[in-house]
């Protein structure tokens, strides 16, 4: 299966990029378990005119293949959410679509996959990318100087909410009162 990373070099689509090393108090595994659910509202924050996470509509871990959910922005717009592949302790990946507002104009898709792996000195690797699939070739200039460079922003910014977590022991209590998560 080609993964998301080969699909947009094939496609020419342009990408976003976040990085990060952690030396986690917890085990590949199980940093890509607290990973993986994580409530998007406590990650991703605004940043310049690329709106914030206000919630989302799953009501249960956000875990499993072919799970659907609304993702609520904080300027009242909304996006689809699809998770479509989920290798434990190594990778998953998802789809982006169905946007409502401004973004709407500009992007049909983001396919979103992140990738998790061990060095040799047991620090985690996490590898972050956004494929941003535009609704014609004449916003895709648009999307690489100015979705792009906004977008690396609360990228970054939630790796290091997670790193800082990971790295701290002091693990985000999840607030969905549903599931037992």
């Amino acid at each position: 299966m080609l993964s998301l990373n080969m699909i947009a070099q094939n496609q020419n689509y342009p990408l976003a990029k976040a990085q990060s090393q952690v030396k986690s108090t917890l085990s590949l595994e199980e940093s890509f378990n607290y990973i993986v659910p994580m409530d998007l509202e406590h990650i991703f924050q605004a940043y310049s005119f690329i709106p914030g996470i206000d919630s989302t509509s799953n009501d249960s871990a956000w875990i499993e293949p072919g799970m659907m959910r609304i993702v609520y922005f904080d300027d009242g717009s909304q996006s689809h959410e699809y998770l479509l592949s989920v290798s434990p302790g190594e990778s998953f990946t998802y789809k982006v679509n169905s946007f409502t507002g401004p973004l709407s104009y500009l992007i049909e898709q983001i396919n979103g996959s992140w990738s998790f792996a061990e060095d040799s000195s047991g620090n985690l690797q996490i590898e972050w990318v956004y494929e941003f699939i535009p609704k014609n070739r004449w916003v895709k200039p648009l999307i690489r100087w100015f979705i792009i460079p906004r977008i690396q922003v609360p990228m970054n910014r939630a790796l290091e909410i997670m790193k800082l977590e990971l790295e701290s022991g002091k693990l985000y209590p999840y607030k969905r009162r549903f599931g037992n998560w």
